[in-house]
């Protein structure tokens, strides 16, 4: 999260993205005692939640971001924050191919058939996700029987290439 692309912390990067593309609230999940990562985001205005079982998996992290969000969100971006392709001209476009808000409607950029990041739900799905177990997974979303998938078609490989 520290390595830094054109000179900046890539978590700094990615979150300072989320709010130039026009997110009201950004909320970057950490674990516990990550004070480096905390503070490489220090100044920039996003809700820092920390994970108090990083171990249990990234469901657990999403549920710690979405705990941190306030209610009035209408939808929930959830992306990890190690795609550094995910620039603030990516995720307005993202924002601008969205279908008009709908309730059990998920929306997921899609590169050559591979669906990327972010996942955008509605709130209305919130609950559901954080009464989950660990042992889940966020994208079980996507299989839901009450899910639509819109699959936001024509991205590249920012919306997938992470640094790992």
């Amino acid at each position: 999260m520290l390595v830094e692309i054109a000179g900046e912390p890539l978590v700094r990067r990615v979150a300072r993205s989320f709010l130039e593309a026009g997110f009201g609230e950004v909320a970057v999940v950490l674990a516990p005692g990550a004070d480096e990562v905390a503070a490489a985001l220090d100044g920039l205005g996003v809700l820092v939640a920390v994970n108090p079982r990083p171990e249990d998996g990234m469901l657990s992290s999403a549920q710690a971001g979405l705990s941190a969000l306030s209610s009035g969100c209408g939808r929930i971006a959830l992306s990890p924050a190690d795609l550094p392709g995910l620039t603030a001209p990516v995720l307005r476009r993202v924002l601008g191919n969205l279908p008009p808000p709908a309730a059990g409607q998920v929306a997921v950029p899609e590169c050559d058939g591979r669906r990327g990041h972010p996942l955008v739900i509605p709130a209305s799905l919130v609950p559901r996700v954080l009464s989950w177990e660990p042992v889940r997974r966020l994208s079980d979303l996507l299989a839901e029987e009450d899910v639509e998938v819109v699959v936001l078609a024509g991205y590249g490989p920012e919306v997938l290439r992470d640094v790992d």
